[in-house]
């Protein structure tokens, strides 16, 4: 069979996929990309020599989508693009788990929203192990569900213990594909949540309505439990029918976790419906450390904490991140590449920010730089680069430690993109935490 992998992509997805159907030596296995082959790195040599082809800068892929059997599409290209109607099968990694026979004896666990995501996710997975159950977990989180797929063939293969949960995060574009992709036939969901809905990827979808409709396809019949913040019970049940006994909110009554994070109310919340005991869940979650680059804390030194929070893509975010320093005094660093989203998410936090510094970008310029003049708000910058941007924020936080002699926070939450001037939200973070690294060493 001719597999075309359609988007290597730089988080693992694209690589995941073509090593998986690899395996099988009677498939032929490609992978068709618009970027250069450098921008890759060494990840491309290991590919090749396992006997798959690699072709870049391939901006009219239509003769390699003929010649696919399947395409596996890269969940970032729109499912609207004209060459794509040439594909015989288009699929992705999470229509080939859920088609799994295997999978049908799990509990499956879906995780969708705009924010959220990640960390509940994390911390559902992490309490689930601590509470002595077999967990593993995939999505948009980093891990393809072709690599759980894969795990879980060989367990079956060597005769191993199977996981008892299937723990996913979706997002808005892979619930999309994998509905298409399944004709519409989700598979069996035990828990499906959904934690937040802000305005976002406007750039690429041409409503808020149609962002959202894609991740209401999450939730159906198929569903034994629903669990949604409980701010958009009206719109949930105005926009699903006959769900409504299915339906939980969070954080809910007596919830330990409603004065801290939201993501650990959700999970909490969710660990009760699966019918996990309440001292057992809170000892479980207690030892939940978090996630790299939402609210990451990177380092404490001189009297001064370094946050990393680059997975704050929104501007909702920022000022959710921001009341969780509060009222500790807060040097934001943020700005970067537009989605067509408002800047007015962030304002709460930029007024109460110490100091604000600038990451050049299309947002930054176009949305929040007016948003800091219409406010008469000070800035530095915008700087095309992290090095600039991180002393710039590292010296104005000194200069308020030594006035003040109290704590002062140095955070990274852009609330925008990164792709003019970082690979992604990660890269973006990674260079964060190296200058963290590298200015306490130097201090």
């Amino acid at each position: 069979m001719n597999i075309l992998v359609l988007g290597l992509g730089l988080n693992g997805g694209g690589r995941a996929a073509a090593l998986y159907f690899a395996q099988n030596p009677l498939n032929t296995v490609r992978i068709s990309d618009i970027a250069k082959r450098d921008v890759f790195g060494d990840g491309v040599r290991e590919l090749e020599e396992k006997g798959i082809q690699c072709i870049f800068e391939d901006v009219d892929p239509r003769e390699n989508i003929r010649w696919a059997d399947v395409v596996i599409k890269n969940p970032a290209i729109p499912q609207n693009q004209p060459y794509l109607s040439l594909a015989k099968v288009i699929s992705n990694d999470f229509a080939y788990l859920f088609r799994s026979e295997d999978i049908k004896n799990m509990k499956v666990i879906c995780v969708t929203g705009t924010k959220g995501k990640t960390t509940t996710v994390a911390a559902i997975h992490h309490a689930l192990t601590k509470l002595g159950k077999k967990s593993i977990y995939c999505g948009n989180i980093g891990v393809s569900a072709f690599t759980v797929l894969e795990e879980i063939e060989r367990r079956k293969r060597e005769n191993e213990e199977m996981p008892e949960y299937v723990v996913c995060e979706l997002s808005s574009w892979q619930v999309h594909d994998t509905w298409i992709a399944l004709n519409g036939q989700m598979p069996s969901i035990e828990l499906a949540i959904f934690t937040s809905i802000y305005a976002d990827h406007q750039n690429s979808y041409n409503s808020v309505s149609s962002y959202v409709n894609d991740k209401l396809k999450l939730f159906g019949p198929h569903c034994k439990y629903i669990l949604i913040e409980e701010h958009i019970k009206k719109f949930f049940g105005k926009n699903t029918h006959g769900l409504s006994k299915k339906t939980k909110l969070f954080p809910g009554h007596y919830n330990p976790y409603i004065k801290q994070q939201r993501e650990l109310c959700c999970a909490f919340r969710a660990l009760k419906l699966l019918g996990f005991h309440k001292k057992d869940i809170m000892k479980a979650i207690s030892s939940y450390k978090g996630m790299p680059h939402r609210i990451e804390n990177v380092a404490i030194s001189n009297n001064i904490m370094y946050v990393n929070d680059s997975a704050a893509t929104i501007s909702e975010a920022v000022t959710f991140s921001f009341s969780t320093l509060f009222p500790l005094s807060v040097h934001l660093i943020c700005g970067g590449t537009d989605k067509e989203l408002k800047a007015t998410g962030m304002q709460k936090a930029i007024k109460r920010a110490t100091s604000v510094t600038l990451l050049d970008g299309s947002f930054t310029r176009k949305k929040l730089l007016p948003l800091l003049k219409k406010n008469n708000i000070s800035y530095f910058g915008p700087f095309k680069n992290m090095e600039e941007a991180f002393y710039t924020a590292k010296s104005c936080a000194e200069k308020k430690r030594d006035e003040s002699g109290k704590m002062q926070v140095v955070l990274l939450s852009p609330g925008a993109a990164s792709f003019e001037h970082f690979k992604n939200e990660f890269d973006r973070g990674d260079q964060f935490k190296e200058l963290v690294k590298s200015s306490l060493n130097q201090d």
